[in-house]
């Protein structure tokens, strides 16, 4: 018997250690009140130095990359050539050049990659919370082609129509690379406590919206 009170006593213990507290925040900061002032304040990918290098790289990057496939466009405008490794070579090699010179050596280096067989996306490891969102979205581009093309397209495929593809998922990535940035301002601004509250909240309703989705899906199961 006392071993079985000793296991509860330990669970008890473990599950008051776990559970979330509201920490205090800094002098003078009323972390409740500043919680409810800024509930739709939308949620930072990131705070740190290493998050702002890494976003302020990729928006530099690839609006630089951006305009090199669009200068290259220009020169296919109306071919119907299709696209060949040494025309993807003599793209993109020189790109790559730029981004060996340009890029800020201490941001995160991370990409992703689209493959054409099952159009399925792997994402680099390395990439940061403030970079995967970007890097899914600009990959997105790339599967919706692959979803509607049949395998093997990319032998028959315009280097015009290549090169838009490549525009498009880097207008996507741009995009929310800049959506990430304008977030860090109003979010990174605010005291350490009143920032962790609002990302515990953030979290809970995502726990939510996975627990109703979940529910939903068994549901129509038996519908």
């Amino acid at each position: 018997m006392n071993r079985w009170m000793s296991a509860i006593y330990g669970i008890g213990i473990s599950a008051l250690l776990l559970w979330p507290t509201s920490s205090p925040g800094g002098e003078g900061v009323d972390v409740e009140a500043e919680v409810k002032k800024n509930l739709n304040t939308p949620i930072a990918c990131g705070c740190s130095v290493q998050d702002y290098d890494d976003l302020d790289n990729r928006i530099k990057l690839v609006t630089m990359i951006r305009s090199e496939f669009g200068a290259a466009k220009a020169k296919y405008a109306g071919s119907k050539q299709t696209v060949t490794p040494a025309i993807r070579d003599a793209v993109q090699n020189p790109i790559k050049t730029r981004i060996n010179n340009e890029k800020n050596q201490k941001a995160t280096d991370a990409g992703a990659t689209t493959y054409d067989f099952g159009c399925f996306t792997i994402i680099d490891s390395k990439a940061t919370k403030c970079l995967r969102g970007a890097l899914d979205d600009h990959e997105a581009v790339h599967r919706k082609v692959c979803d509607e093309h049949p395998l093997g397209f990319r032998f028959d495929q315009l280097v015009e129509d290549w090169l838009q593809e490549e525009m498009d998922a880097y207008d996507k990535e741009e995009q929310r690379l800049r959506e990430e940035k304008s977030k860090q301002l109003p979010f990174c601004k605010l005291d350490p406590s009143v920032k962790r509250r609002l990302e515990q909240i953030a979290e809970d309703k995502e726990r939510e919206k996975e627990a109703q989705e979940i529910a939903d899906w068994f549901l129509a199961l038996f519908n």
